[in-house]
């Protein structure tokens, strides 16, 4: 749900031979950067856009926005693509102990931070009437079907520009390339070696971080924030409480060799926290970057 746009610092063998491809997709941006080889735009844009034609809850006429709009208790048959990326966010919700859930369509229109824009923040109860309505637990996956126990509303954004990314890398990598970076709105997936940057919240020197044939995704604060009642809140919302996440972490970054799982615990330890964000990347041995908020002076954390 939060872009963060990294500084790409460096990569091995960059030269006049790397070719750059830069787009738009899933409301943000993308850039590809490739080594020694060639690749139309034309080609990534067109995946591109059956991805969207899938997940995107801006277009009504996806397929995620039709599955929002179906009836209740009803097996629907869905694409092997929508099935795959649901089946994985119920197991990320599981892992994380629902920190994570795909669900939350409706609390997050509730208060506008999906394709519903809203003039006005949300009431305790309108939150509470959206809270109990939003979670994956209410959907059932079955041999490519799927079923809602309640009239739910799927949002998988912080899942899908990962999955996005680990489409367009295995696709440059059938094609026989060995030396590139995938980027879409922050998240990245890097075959052979690059350096990055990970920006910090004060502005200072970025941390670098080595990947190779890796994914990173970074989820934070600092970008974007509201005031509710008084107090400012980050985007990520809770979804235990349906309020936004108000906890003691400016931005996670999750390495991992898959970008669509890097992303979704990105966004998970977010709304978590450092402290069971750490017992998290300890019990998936997951190597991860947390950056504390501002009171705790953006102390850096690295878990391998």
């Amino acid at each position: 749900m939060i872009i963060f746009i990294f500084l790409f610092l460096s990569a091995c063998s960059v030269d006049d031979t790397t070719q750059t491809i830069t787009g738009t997709t899933m409301g943000t941006s993308y850039s590809i950067k490739i080594n020694n080889h060639h690749v139309l735009k034309s080609i990534i844009d067109k995946r591109l856009s059956e991805i969207e034609q899938v997940f995107s809850t801006w277009n009504e006429a996806s397929e995620l926005s039709q599955l929002n709009k179906a009836p209740i208790n009803q097996w629907i048959k869905v694409s092997d693509e929508l099935f795959f990326v649901l089946s994985q966010a119920k197991k990320i919700h599981k892992q994380t102990q629902g920190f994570f859930d795909s669900g939350m369509g409706r609390l997050i229109n509730v208060w506008g931070f999906g394709a519903i824009k809203v003039q006005e923040k949300p009431s305790r109860e309108k939150i509470t009437q959206a809270l109990a309505m939003s979670s994956i637990e209410y959907l059932r996956l079955s041999n490519s079907r799927v079923k809602k126990l309640k009239d739910m509303h799927i949002n998988l954004s912080a899942i899908v520009k990962g999955y996005g990314v680990d489409i367009v890398a295995n696709m440059l990598i059938k094609q026989g390339l060995k030396n590139f970076m995938v980027e879409i709105g922050g998240e990245v997936m890097a075959q052979s070696q690059w350096t990055i940057g990970i920006e910090k919240p004060n502005h200072s020197i970025p941390i670098a971080i080595e990947l190779k044939n890796q994914a990173i995704a970074t989820s934070g604060d600092y970008r974007n924030y509201l005031k509710w009642q008084g107090k400012k809140y980050q985007h990520i919302l809770n979804p235990h409480t349906g309020l936004p996440a108000n906890t003691d972490l400016s931005s996670v970054s999750v390495i991992h060799n898959s970008t669509m799982m890097a992303d979704a615990y990105a966004t998970a330890m977010m709304a978590m926290g450092s402290q069971k964000a750490k017992i998290l990347a300890q019990q998936l041995n997951l190597s991860v970057v947390l950056i504390l908020s501002q009171q705790h002076d953006f102390k850096v954390l690295k878990i391998h």
